[in-house]
């Protein structure tokens, strides 16, 4: 199964895994709890009605702490996103939408359906993907040796970022969110920011707050990493 610019998904045809299984051992499972959105005070059904002039999703890894830090100035946070500490938060001022997400594959489809009706309302989307510099493919990987990060794209003609090339592709939520709006033909742009620091430091992320900037997005001019308890230098 594929999704035209967004990479493809392999889905195994083989029942090896389940003809091994005995029926009884499927007695006592239980039903799986259903992922949903945890909203704050009094919101619910009339914040899933809003329609913003853009919705931002920032995924990654330990991305928490760079959202609230750069992100999040004058912006009402509307909900908790399962199962880690994601959350969606809302500029009334410049209507804007934005989705913190702690990277999280396994549940990635499930939080994809959480947001989507905010997705359709958007009037535009960006997508933006933080990933180990090690995780990026290229026959030419020694030009960017000495670059703080990498930046590509997908959907993102009319700028100066280059196009993302295979094997390289987005996952997670921002590669549902895209594709959706995608298979839709609504407006959204998809960018991964392949770095070599993460979690972020105040250097790893100037790039992406250049990159924030650039599609309109209001952010601190700098980054303050949370201090750590411990060093773990041992003497």
């Amino acid at each position: 199964m594929s999704c035209p610019g967004f990479g493809e998904v392999n889905i195994p045809s083989s029942r090896a895994f389940w003809d091994d299984c005995e029926e009884d051992e499927f007695e006592n499972v239980g039903q799986a709890e259903k992922l949903q959105l945890k909203f704050d005070g009094e919101s619910g059904q009339n914040v899933a009605a809003l329609q913003s002039e853009i919705l931002v999703v920032v995924e990654g890894p330990s991305v928490t702490h760079f959202g609230s830090s750069v992100l999040l100035n004058g912006t009402k946070r509307i909900c908790g996103i399962p199962p880690k500490t994601s959350s969606l938060h809302w500029n009334p001022t410049s209507k804007q939408l934005l989705a913190v997400l702690e990277d999280d594959l396994t549940s990635s489809g499930e939080v994809t359906e959480l947001l989507l009706p905010y997705a359709k309302l958007a009037k535009k989307a960006v997508t933006i993907t933080l990933k180990s510099k090690v995780d990026f493919k290229s026959e030419e990987i020694q030009k960017y040796s000495d670059d703080i990060a990498i930046v590509r794209g997908v959907g993102v003609n009319g700028t100066d970022t280059t196009e993302l090339e295979a094997p390289n592709f987005i996952a997670g939520v921002a590669a549902g969110i895209a594709s959706w709006r995608n298979q839709a033909d609504l407006p959204v742009s998809s960018f991964v920011v392949y770095t070599d620091k993460l979690p972020l430091d105040s250097t790893a992320a100037q790039p992406v707050l250049k990159l924030l900037k650039a599609v309109g997005v209001s952010c601190s001019p700098s980054y303050v990493p949370a201090r750590k308890e411990s060093s773990y230098l041992y003497m």
